[in-house]
């Protein structure tokens, strides 16, 4: 039950990413102020990605979701080119990557700290 509620809410996090990276219409807010939006964004998959290697959702799954994360920020950024009122911004791909590996690399140390110990 956990790993399918897992799968569910990968595949719901990058379906709404997509949606809300490329949906046409003028941001709402200050300019500068989406780059905490891209952080928490990413920040929410790269909790999803930890949980999904904690349960072991493995396959396809695991290997799109992983490959979302890497490549997504950046395929992502240039396809906003095309959208109305979006622009290309270098620095939202910089926080989308911190964004997920924030977590994914305490998470590291403290695993690898417990491991030594």
């Amino acid at each position: 039950m956990k790993r399918n509620l897992v799968i569910v809410l990968s595949i719901v996090f990058m379906v709404a990413t997509v949606y809300f990276y490329l949906r046409p219409g003028a941001p709402r807010f200050a300019v500068g102020s989406d780059k905490f939006l891209h952080f928490v964004g990413f920040f929410f998959g790269g909790l999803l990605f930890l949980l999904c290697s904690k349960i072991e959702v493995k396959g396809l799954i695991r290997i799109s979701f992983f490959l979302f994360l890497v490549i997504g920020p950046t395929v992502l950024e240039y396809l906003q080119i095309l959208s109305p009122y979006r622009h290309f911004d270098a620095v939202d791909i910089a926080f989308n990557y911190l964004g997920w590996m924030i977590p994914v690399l305490i998470f590291s140390f403290i695993w690898r700290s417990k491991l030594f110990s």
